[in-house]
């Protein structure tokens, strides 16, 4: 929540001390100070008393606004993931775990929180992991957390020493990254390169490459090619290389669950283009315009 932000903005925008506050609302300065320092909140009962008394609504001081904007998510993936990359696993833990008190039934929170706790090779933060995972699954999530909830899931098991179950689980994952060719696989490779693939699953990442995620729904596939968005792609490649400007590597993929005719562009948990589209050529304008506009950051 919100709420000590906004009671001490809303009390310096009508110009009041919190002793004057204090004062109007019975309580002692004390509590007024604590309640927008975050230490404590404000009594339940007195919430329509302080939305009167600052004219706006409960909701507002609560920061529901907030609360519910996707853009706010979308900022607590990319600080925990560039944590991630610098191997911070104790930034990121921190970063998720103050996210799920905001939002604490969100699975995919959840589930990178749990591959944060497993990637930090503490047994006790490892059943954490497993524990969140399995909580996961038990809520009937959206199709892609589940199979990337599952496919971290396996290897999670594999490093509490459960290689059955770390199996089972892999035989019966869905394609590629998180597929159970791919994932079993890696079971007869060294146990350190364990958390090389976890990073894999979590952050979209082979080694430290960065990788730009183009999915489409699956209709706008064939018209985004006819209209040669893979040549196009590569003619953006060569204008930016006599910059010396690289374009991070790309994944194409057909992705059934997306609205229809909807394109999404990911970099990292940064969703740079997410939207459907009218006509394909303007989808893959947009395309280029958006892969253009990630080289300048």
């Amino acid at each position: 929540m919100y709420i000590a932000e906004n009671l001490k903005s809303l009390r310096k925008v009508k110009g009041f001390t919190q002793e004057e506050v204090a004062e109007i609302l019975g309580v002692s300065p004390q509590s007024v100070s604590k309640w927008e320092r975050g230490d404590t909140y404000p009594d339940i009962t007195l919430l329509p008393t302080l939305a009167n008394f600052y004219k706006v609504s409960v909701d507002q001081i609560i920061g529901m606004d907030k609360i519910n904007d996707a853009q706010a998510r979308t900022e607590i993936f990319k600080s925990a993931q560039e944590h991630l990359r610098q191997e911070n696993y104790a930034a990121a833990e921190a970063i998720l775990t103050k996210a799920l008190k905001t939002f604490p039934t969100d699975e995919s929170l959840m589930t990178e929180l749990g591959m944060t706790l497993a990637l930090t090779n503490d047994p006790t933060k490892l059943a954490n992991a497993i524990s969140l995972c399995e909580k996961v699954l038990s809520s009937s999530p959206s199709e892609k957390v589940r199979h990337t909830t599952r496919a971290a899931l396996s290897f999670m098991y594999l490093k509490a020493g459960d290689k059955d179950k770390a199996t089972w689980i892999a035989e019966n994952l869905p394609h590629k990254r998180e597929s159970r060719e791919e994932v079993l696989a890696q079971f007869n490779k060294d146990p350190k390169d364990i958390n090389t693939y976890l990073r894999f699953i979590l952050l979209g990442e082979s080694g430290q490459q960065d990788i730009i995620v183009i999915e489409f729904h699956e209709n706008m596939v064939p018209m985004c090619f006819e209209h040669d968005l893979i040549g196009k792609i590569k003619e953006l490649r060569l204008e930016l290389a006599k910059n010396k400007i690289t374009l991070p590597p790309i994944r194409v993929i057909d992705n059934i669950h997306l609205p229809l005719s909807h394109v999404r562009i990911r970099y990292y948990a940064d969703y740079v283009l997410d939207k459907p589209f009218a006509d394909p050529n303007t989808a893959v304008n947009e395309i280029l315009a958006a892969l253009r506009k990630l080289t300048q950051k």
